[in-house]
């Protein structure tokens, strides 16, 4: 009986102290449940697809942004990917990319995934997201003896708004009015490609939820009034790289029909798109869903080795 009121103490005084550590570290927006996600979920997914190497690419306001890099044992391609994680420019983890990575690799390909600086954690905006993307795909190219990549064949992808980051690097033109033109190809699941909705008079649905209703107003202040000059939709032009999406039909915060008028711009300027789309599937299926993931890594490995 003593041994047992010894350890229930000892568990309380350890939860005890894990909430006063989640109540101490917890950004000022981000909310508390998401936090808790932040440091006990994503923080776990490192441990079990751990990195090869860990480098810090930019460090802004006291933040280290690091790359996570994924070695091939048995070198199959040339390319290399680099990829940026979903979630809505506000939260997320490159972590949550770890595993996606780490089967790459297992298919002979060097992956990379960055994080970059998010809204709820840093009090960012899309532009400081957008800001980070450039330093971390710079850092890549100027690193590529050291990461033992060819800097003529590396490719950009992401999830959602990761997937707005990479299109960013080769269609948004930046301050300075120039984009990056040397990227090989572009890998997208579920993107964030055409934002022009925040700030074109669009209006939700009167269904909506209150909660995904805040969010989009919360999305929608990210842009600070911007929203159609940093679409990528807004710069589709001829001469891009080869580029796959992958989408499912029943996503809900995505729409295919907007993917679908995407891919038909893309198409119209004479360039080399893939429409992968999954009947049934929602956003972020390719995470989540462990019936199509293993068919979803075969056909981007394919893409890769194909390009």
């Amino acid at each position: 009986m003593k041994k047992t009121m010894i350890t229930l103490s000892v568990i309380v005084i350890c939860i005890v102290i894990f909430f006063g550590y989640l109540a101490i570290t917890k950004p000022n927006k981000m909310p508390f449940i998401g936090h808790f996600f932040d440091k006990t979920v994503y923080g776990s997914l490192y441990y079990f697809n751990r990195p090869d190497q860990t480098h810090i690419y930019s460090t802004k306001d006291k933040i280290e942004l690091k790359l996570y890099v994924f070695n091939p044992v048995d070198k199959k391609s040339e390319s290399s990917v680099l990829l940026f994680h979903g979630g809505g420019w506000s939260f997320g983890s490159s972590y949550s990319l770890f595993k996606i990575c780490r089967d790459i690799s297992n298919n002979g390909i060097t992956c990379i995934s960055a994080d970059y600086r998010l809204a709820l954690k840093h009090n960012s905006n899309v532009i400081d997201s957008m800001s980070d993307a450039r330093d971390a795909y710079k850092w890549v190219l100027e690193n590529s003896e050291k990461l033992k990549i060819n800097k003529n064949h590396i490719m950009v992808g992401g999830g959602s708004s990761g997937g707005h980051l990479a299109a960013s690097l080769v269609m948004v033109p930046y301050d300075d009015n120039k984009i990056i033109e040397n990227i090989r190809a572009l890998i997208f699941f579920n993107p964030a490609l055409n934002t022009t909705f925040f700030d074109s008079g669009f209006e939700l649905p009167k269904n909506t939820s209150e909660r995904r209703m805040k969010f989009w107003f919360f999305l929608k202040k990210l842009f600070e009034g911007r929203s159609i000059e940093l679409s990528p939709s807004s710069y589709v032009r001829e001469n891009l790289p080869p580029s796959i999406i992958f989408h499912g039909t029943n996503d809900r915060t995505i729409p295919i029909s907007i993917i679908e008028d995407f891919t038909d711009d893309m198409k119209s300027k004479g360039n080399d798109i893939i429409l992968s789309k999954w009947k049934g599937k929602g956003h972020q299926f390719y995470r989540w869903d462990k019936e199509v993931y293993p068919d979803v890594i075969k056909e981007v490995v394919k893409f890769i080795k194909d390009n």
